[in-house]
């Protein structure tokens, strides 16, 4: 049996063995802005006989017939993953995944998988992607096709003793990696330990963290720490931000571990690419014995990056938020921080009153802020979404709505688009009721604060909140570098039929198709298409490409050709 993975909101999805939940539920996961992955919400519809709906923004996204008895399932949280990750193989009669197992991405095979045996266990060599893998990461997926190599390193490195013996081995691997990722964009960034030696698989002694840009350039220290002979961390180190990147988020962190746990003062420190000879403390706090945060602390907004430098100052009771939180904002180091948000938290770290809050787009050339009430952790009543082009302007009211009693938007909306940035302004306007979009649905758009707003698009949502109709979208990344626009008609949340795609370099000119395919009945693309390099507009990539070639059932049967877009 060959397979394809492809009214009433609650708060979580609860299954158990037994019982199938029908029924439509909110979920919270994350989704590609700019470079990062970002939170945002989704609904998730089960449906009987196993059926599961992922719902965005009135579109249905994706479909899964799940087997093996759906007593259990994982829903996927990674919004790119769901748009665009299908795993291809085979289940046996038991309904268990059987032999070869292969991953797919925009319909591209990744060459990554492995079989599994007649019990639904994986078994022998197996290339795996991770979590969070998303459309950038894509561009890396040689240093996932390499992980094999990578193990046989480890595996050395574990019987090795002598740190100058692995500094070479792990300079090999990255050399070989080098070789892999020549067509990388970005160049290879990423960041290597080299252990003194392990015990009993343990990690011990001094490990420190190695940072480079490229082959060419010099591998330099950032980090690191000693472990003890229990395998945690101890006494001082400096630890690397997660999403550490030479561009956005040169952040460490620098502080004392006791048996694993953080401990006392810890700092944070952050160095702008553009200022590379300064390296700035900007935040930090204090831990308690029990790693839990107490008194004054500077934390970072969980978007903080080169270009959206927000800090959040507050004090923390055993570790929960309690008292006035203000937002911070500065544009680089050569700018102070000042006040632009916050707001109360009670004594439960609930949120109270009148707030001030980024929003989620907020970044240099997105200066987005949203102001209301908090009730018992809800936005009630109205909230005012303001807009400033600089700092050097105030903030204006551009959209905003109403919140009922139970937090729900109700009426009409004026919201932002997601890519809403200075140079091109887009907003979107409708009606919602208990909290879903209905009705008729305008995209508008000004390139300047002092031009009126213009239809650009739009379309129906039916009274279940699904597209229906025909619709005129923006691609995501929608901007003045790259204005395409999308055509075509939805059934039910699904695209359907014919789907137009066209561009245009210039406001003033009108919008032309340069792409475009059939959807079949299940929402898949099919037969001939032309689509659009994943970065086209890009003014980092700096080319406009289209791919052409042919799908069936969603999956390209053969490398599509690429062509350059000739402008006009």
């Amino acid at each position: 049996m060959r397979s394809s993975e492809s009214n009433e909101v609650c708060k979580r999805v609860r299954l158990n063995d037994q019982n199938w939940q029908v029924g439509r539920f909110l979920e919270e996961g994350v989704e590609q802005r700019f470079r990062n992955l970002r939170q945002t919400n989704f609904l998730v519809e089960y449906i009987k006989d196993g059926l599961i709906k992922y719902i965005m923004d009135g579109e249905i996204l994706r479909i899964e017939k799940l087997y093996e008895g759906y007593n259990q399932t994982e829903v996927i949280k990674n919004v790119e993953q769901i748009k665009y990750l299908r795993w291809e193989g085979e289940y046996g009669g038991n309904q268990k995944k059987v032999g070869k197992w292969n991953a797919f991405w925009r319909g591209d095979n990744l060459n990554v998988g492995g079989h599994y045996n007649e019990n639904g266990q994986k078994q022998g060599k197996w290339i795996e992607l991770f979590t969070n893998f998303f459309e950038q990461i894509k561009k890396k997926i040689e240093l996932v096709q390499v992980k094999s190599l990578v193990l046989v390193f480890i595996n050395k490195i574990r019987d090795m003793e002598s740190g100058q013996q692995v500094l070479k081995i792990k300079l090999l691997l990255v050399e070989y990696m080098m070789r892999m990722a020549k067509k990388m964009v970005f160049g290879l960034i990423f960041m290597i330990n080299l252990a003194s030696k392990y015990i009993n698989g343990l990690k011990f002694g001094r490990w420190d963290t190695y940072f480079q840009m490229s082959f060419e350039d010099e591998i330099q220290l950032i980090g690191g720490g000693e472990y003890n002979q229990n395998g945690v961390k101890s006494g001082f180190w400096i630890d690397i931000h997660e999403d550490y990147d030479y561009y956005e988020y040169q952040i460490i962190y620098l502080g004392e571990y006791i048996d694993g746990k953080k401990y006392g003062q810890w700092n944070t420190q952050f160095k702008d690419p553009n200022f590379l000879d300064q390296q700035s403390f900007i935040g930090g706090g204090f831990y308690d014995q029990n790693e839990v945060k107490t008194g004054k602390w500077i934390e970072l907004y969980e978007d903080f990056r080169n270009v959206c430098q927000i800090l959040l100052e507050g004090e923390y009771v055993k570790g929960i938020k309690q008292g006035k939180w203000n937002t911070q904002f500065r544009l680089n180091q050569h700018h102070k921080f000042k006040t632009i948000g916050g707001g109360n938290y009670d004594h439960q770290g609930i949120k109270n009153g009148r707030w001030i809050e980024m929003n989620n787009n907020f970044w240099k050339q997105c200066q987005v802020i949203e102001s209301g009430e908090y009730q018992n952790g809800n936005k009630i009543g109205s909230w005012i979404i303001k807009f400033r082009y600089t700092i050097k302007y105030p903030f204006n009211k551009i959209g905003g709505g109403i919140y009922d009693n139970n937090g729900m938007k109700n009426g009409k909306w004026i919201e932002i688009f997601k890519n809403f940035q200075n140079s091109s302004q887009v907003t979107l306007v409708g009606d919602y009721l208990n909290g879903t979009k209905t009705g008729r649905w305008n995209i508008m758009m000004r390139y300047h604060e002092k031009e009126k707003f213009q239809f650009i698009g739009g379309g129906m949502f039916d009274q279940q909140g699904l597209k229906n109709g025909d619709w005129i979208e923006l691609i995501e990344n929608f901007g003045i570098q790259n204005q395409v626009i999308m055509k075509g008609e939805y059934l039910f949340g699904m695209k359907l039929g014919q789907w137009n795609t066209l561009y245009r370099n210039n406001p003033k000119l009108d919008f032309s198709i340069i792409g475009g395919g059939q959807y079949d009945k299940n929402g898949q693309k099919i037969g001939y298409w032309v689509d659009l390099n994943n970065y086209f507009g890009n003014e980092q990539f700096g080319s406009l490409q289209v791919l052409k070639g042919t799908y069936e059932n969603g999956l390209k049967k053969k490398k599509f050709t690429h062509n350059f877009l000739h402008q006009g």
